[in-house]
């Protein structure tokens, strides 16, 4: 009798992102965008300009041809040629350049503050309920109140797990974003794994405060070929996950809500967010101090000092303020972006999965690369509140009838609704709806190393069948969004999401 036990992998597939379907295959921004030809065209035929009129149903036509076609990595010509022309406007006023410390611009102090986005953030520690210490990052300017707590896990990865071990966690997972959606007030989540050489410190250590004085001579002999063989061999890898709540007042009037109430509330909070990732794969969770965050932020913007941190660290502390955690020097530029001592790029996520996919599908995009200084992938997560999420499938059904309605024989029509039916009915089964992206970083010394990396990185994704494309114009600010400080971009932007949707 045979013993062998087939053991299918899990697969998972139908994600939909929200959109609005319009005619002929445009989005619904576009369709209204012909609404105005279509009304001067008829208006000229009826004053007989005949020609004005065939003028302009040409020229429309052409350009609504280029939205559809002369696409690259999902832009049309339109789009990039507005990045280019942002990328230039940033230089003529200089915006792409920051110059902090004793000699630079803008900061009086003397500081080096975070660039961007994080210019204007605080970072201050307290203690939850369970006497635990941790940091509370205040992001706050131009309508947005956001503060965020980091926590630090040590996951300890797929082997030896079983199949059904592997669905239970996650499960858990995502029973963890679904109470992300009902809790409130919370505005985004990120998991964010990084890896690095791993400098040797923490063996060396190990090995010299745990040998004895009077160790035999062969323990002495094989714990000084360890030390002398094995320190900077393997990679450092580190996890950490971000949750960022909102700090809008809840009596409906615009401000924020202030550092004292907040860290009350959300000191309440942590014990329970942390105590939830059990069972997800997290491992060990802790809530990062702020003295973590400030460290691992400095590292990121120089990883050159990466060594000096971590002797520091376990000699008393480093003493960095969050003032100091940004960079000296950076430069913005169109596809790369430098800064102090290291050169970065980012890419970001623009098409989801297109078909089903497995549990380990990123397994080829976390693992870490040879010869670069840092190496940093960022799951993005934007919960949507419960009671959203049946508005939101409403939508969705609607808009994939509608767009079944414009081409009965697509298979692709017929999936989507097939998928919006699916998810409509999980949701009223009580699971939530949450919104994602990635963001890979990848840090080296050498703008030159790039060159290889702008061919290989497309292809880690292969297998979890997503694509990604580089960031143009938008590198230090897609740096920072890949950091877990719990930046959350949506609420940044000037043009509201609805908005957005539409085209």
């Amino acid at each position: 009798m045979s013993t062998d036990i087939e053991v299918k992998p899990n697969l998972f597939g139908q994600l939909a992102p929200p959109q609005r379907s319009g005619l002929f295959g445009f989005s619904l921004g576009q369709s209204v965008a012909l609404v105005p030809i279509v009304l001067v065209v008829i208006t000229l035929l009826a004053f007989q300009y005949f020609l004005l009129a065939a003028g302009l149903v040409a020229v429309s036509i052409v350009a609504f041809a280029l939205v559809k076609i002369n696409r690259k990595d999902g832009r049309n010509i339109y789009g990039r040629i507005m990045l280019r022309r942002a990328q230039k406007h940033k230089e003529k006023k200089d915006q792409h350049f920051y110059l902090a410390g004793p000699t630079g611009k803008g900061t009086p102090d003397g500081k080096t503050r975070l660039p961007g986005l994080m210019a204007r953030s605080e970072l201050s520690e307290h203690v939850d309920s369970f006497g635990e210490p941790f940091g509370l990052i205040r992001v706050s300017g131009n309508g947005v109140h956001n503060y965020s707590v980091v926590f630090e896990t040590h996951p300890a990865g797929e082997d030896l797990i079983d199949a059904d071990q592997m669905q239970h966690r996650i499960a858990l997972w995502a029973a963890w974003l679904t109470q992300r959606g009902a809790d409130e007030g919370i505005r985004g989540a990120s998991v964010t794994i990084e890896s690095s050489p791993d400098s040797g410190l923490r063996l060396r250590s190990l090995i010299q405060n745990n040998r004895a004085a009077d160790s035999p001579e062969f323990a002495r002999i094989v714990t000084n070929q360890i030390e002398s063989s094995f320190q900077g061999g393997a990679p450092q890898l580190v996890a950490r996950i971000s949750v960022t709540f909102s700090g809008r007042r809840v009596d409906g009037q615009a401000g924020d809500r202030g550092t004292v109430e907040m860290a009350e509330e959300i000191a309440t909070r942590v014990p329970t967010i942390r105590a939830e990732l059990a069972g997800t794969g997290a491992g060990a969770v802790k809530s990062c101090t702020a003295q973590q965050i400030t460290d691992f932020t400095r590292v990121a913007y120089d990883p050159t000092v990466a060594n000096t941190v971590e002797e520091m660290q376990s000699d008393g502390g480093t003493g960095l303020l969050w003032e100091d955690a940004g960079p000296s020097f950076h430069h913005d530029g169109f596809d790369l972006y430098r800064h102090d001592r290291a050169v970065s790029k980012s890419w970001t996520m623009w098409k989801g999965p297109s078909g089903h996919f497995t549990a380990d599908s990123l397994k080829r995009v976390l693992e870490p690369l040879p010869g670069v200084l840092r190496k940093r992938v960022t799951l993005l997560y934007r919960p949507i509140p419960a009671d959203q999420t049946t508005k939101v499938v409403d939508q969705e059904q609607n808009d994939a009838r509608f767009a079944g309605s414009q081409s009965r024989n697509s298979a692709r029509a017929r999936q989507r609704q097939m998928a919006a039916q699916k998810t409509a009915s999980e949701e009223a089964m009580g699971a939530g709806l949450t919104r994602f992206g990635l963001i890979l970083t990848i840090t080296a010394s050498d703008f030159e190393d790039f060159s290889k990396w702008d061919r290989k990185v497309p292809g880690l994704f292969s297998r979890a069948k997503l694509r990604v494309r580089p960031a143009l114009a938008n590198q230090a600010v897609t740096f920072q969004a890949g950091l877990p400080l719990g930046l959350v971009l949506p609420d940044h932007m000037l043009i509201p999401e609805e908005v957005r949707m539409m085209f």
